[in-house]
C-alpha cells in the first residue's frame, strides 16, 4: 500500500511538471487561430479538463463555469457563494441599477480573499430584484488576458479563446441566484 501511494505521488508529481512546463510552452506562443496545430488544440482541451479537476476543490464555480464550455447548453445556478465577496457585497448595498462586476488583475492570484470571486465573476452584471439577487456571467475567453494564478503560473486565457473560435468550446451564460434573507 505505501508503495502504491508513493507511485501514485510521483507519478502525480511527474504529470504536473510536465503540464506546467507544456502549459509555459504554449502560454508563448503567439495567439492567432493558425499558429496551433491539431495536437496544440487537444492539449488544451484537455489541459482545460484537468485544471477544472484540480480546481474544482479550492474554486468550485469557476471549474462549473469553464466545464460548461465542453456544452452547448448551460444551467443556471443557485447559490450564495458570492455574498463573502467585498466586490459585490458593495454592488447589492448600493445597488440602483443593473452592475458590471470587475475586479483588479491582483485579486486572482490564490490566496488573495476575492480571488474565488474574480476568476468566477468577473465581467458579469449583477441583479436586483427586491430580495433576489442574480449575477449573469458570460462564460467565454478573452483572445489576450493573462491570469496569473500562482507565482510562477500563469495561463493565457487566449488558448482557450482559440478553443471556442475552433468550435470545441460553447460560449454562452450562466446566471447565479440567491433570495437574501430580511
Amino acid at each position: 500500500m505505501k508503495k502504491l501511494c508513493l507511485g501514485l505521488c510521483l507519478g502525480l508529481f511527474l504529470l504536473g511538471g510536465l503540464g506546467i512546463f507544456r502549459l509555459n510552452n504554449l502560454n508563448e506562443i503567439p495567439v492567432r487561430l493558425e499558429n496551433y496545430s491539431t495536437f496544440n488544440l487537444v492539449e488544451i482541451y484537455v489541459l482545460g479538463a484537468v485544471m477544472s479537476a484540480l480546481a474544482y476543490p479550492i474554486y468550485p464555480e469557476v471549474a462549473i463555469e469553464h466545464m460548461s464550455l465542453y456544452s452547448k447548453t448551460k444551467e443556471d445556478r443557485e447559490s450564495d457563494f458570492f455574498l463573502q465577496s467585498e466586490v459585490v457585497s458593495n454592488a447589492i448595498n448600493d445597488y440602483s441599477s443593473p452592475k458590471k462586476l470587475v475586479w483588479s488583475a491582483d485579486n486572482y492570484m490564490f490566496g488573495n480573499s476575492e480571488a474565488r470571486y474574480a476568476l468566477a465573476l468577473n465581467g458579469a452584471t449583477l441583479f436586483k430584484n427586491d430580495d433576489t439577487v442574480s449575477i449573469k456571467v458570460p462564460v467565454e475567453y478573452p483572445r489576450n488576458t493573462v491570469a496569473k494564478l500562482l507565482p510562477g503560473i500563469e495561463v493565457q486565457e487566449g488558448l482557450f479563446w482559440v478553443l471556442q473560435k475552433k468550435g470545441w468550446y460553447f460560449p454562452g451564460e450562466i446566471t447565479w441566484t440567491h433570495k437574501l434573507q430580511n
